[in-house]
């Protein structure tokens, strides 16, 4: 077996969302995306149901199989865009966003009394969702639909960011527009939660502060370890190179690792060394990372063995630091790592 492994803390994971509804009286929809954002959606949405009212996915698929496992609400964030998916949401009782004149258009004239439908104002991110000029004449069609409820939303750009005025326009836009509708409403993110107590209205969307990925100065745990067993241990000479291209060369006499794992596995490529920790020390990598190996420069270090643990990141990572090395995001990071990573759920 390719002894490459994803450990996955679900203490920390519960952890997370205990501190998420520490910090607002508002229900809790998970962001469970991306397959839970990579860490995988059965096992996840099982742990953290008793500490959310619902859950929010991508795709009708995710949503259908998510369907399977819980009975609370799912809400599909870009909703419809093939017409004959709103059978299948009228069928399962599916939320859904509803951000477009086509979609608004090509809605069929049914009765969708236990769906909820999500109605997107566009304040500023300029993605998804109605201009506020479009707002209420779109606002007034659904409310002449038969939904079970209709809520309000929108996104926040820059929630991470607490100095961003964008984020104080974005909130006085909303509020503004919706401060004379009775209807639910949700604009709070992860960021917005801890830095945007005025945002957080009646439903808030955590995504990556469940999973540890970013604002561990609240309290939030990482929950993930990448790591993998030594498999190839090699003596090489001063001058000789390593790896593709030979752009690594040996400085002196040392001893070479190989891990099974690679950019084939989702880890972010590169070309110079990286830091990683084997039996609590600390190597450099040796060249650059192939599709299925990494290799590690031991030095004259003789007491790593063919099995030892490499961590590639830890339960102590800031992902959020540790994903700039590699010009990236925690979000990129979790939700690359491939289906051949072995995941293992630690209690």
């Amino acid at each position: 077996m390719r002894k490459t492994e994803l450990q996955i803390n679900l203490s920390s994971l519960e952890n997370n969302l205990k501190v998420i509804k520490s910090r607002t009286s508002a229900e809790i929809q998970a962001v469970i995306k991306a397959n839970a954002y990579g860490l995988d959606i059965n096992e996840v949405s099982e742990v953290i149901e008793d500490y959310i009212e619902s859950f929010a996915v991508i795709t009708i698929d995710e949503a259908l199989d998510l369907r399977k496992k819980t009975k609370k609400p799912i809400l599909i964030l870009q909703g419809v865009h093939e017409i004959e998916d709103y059978q299948k949401v009228k069928d399962f009782g599916l939320d859904f966003v509803v951000h477009s004149d086509w979609q608004l258009e090509n809605m069929p004239e049914t009765n969708f009394s236990n769906n909820r439908a999500w109605l997107k104002i566009n304040t500023g991110m300029n993605r998804l969702g109605f201009h506020p000029d479009e707002f209420f004449e779109r606002y007034q069609k659904l409310t002449d639909m038969k939904f079970k409820d209709l809520i309000v939303m929108s996104h926040l750009a820059s929630s991470s960011e607490k100095s961003d005025q964008k984020n104080i326009e974005q909130i006085k836009l909303f509020t503004d527009l919706t401060k004379n509708i009775n209807n639910k409403k949700s604009l709070a993110n992860s960021g917005a939660i801890f830095n945007f107590n005025e945002s957080h209205f009646d439903i808030v969307r955590p995504g990556i502060a469940i999973y540890g990925g970013k604002y561990l100065e609240h309290g939030i745990k990482p929950v993930t370890c990448l790591r993998s067993k030594i498999t190839m241990l090699k003596k090489i000479k001063a001058g000789d190179s390593v790896g593709y291209d030979g752009v690594w060369v040996a400085n002196s006499d040392c001893i070479i690792a190989g891990i099974p794992i690679g950019y084939g596995d989702g880890y972010p490529y590169f070309s110079e060394s990286r830091e990683v920790r084997i039996n609590g020390k600390k190597f450099k990598t040796a060249g650059k990372i192939n599709m299925d190996l990494i290799t590690i420069n031991l030095e004259q270090d003789s007491s790593i063995k063919i099995g030892d643990w490499v961590e590639l990141w830890g339960f102590d990572t800031d992902l959020t630091s540790f994903s700039k090395e590699y010009d990236s995001i925690s979000y990129q990071l979790l939700t690359n790592i491939s289906g051949r990573v072995n995941k293992n759920y630690l209690e």
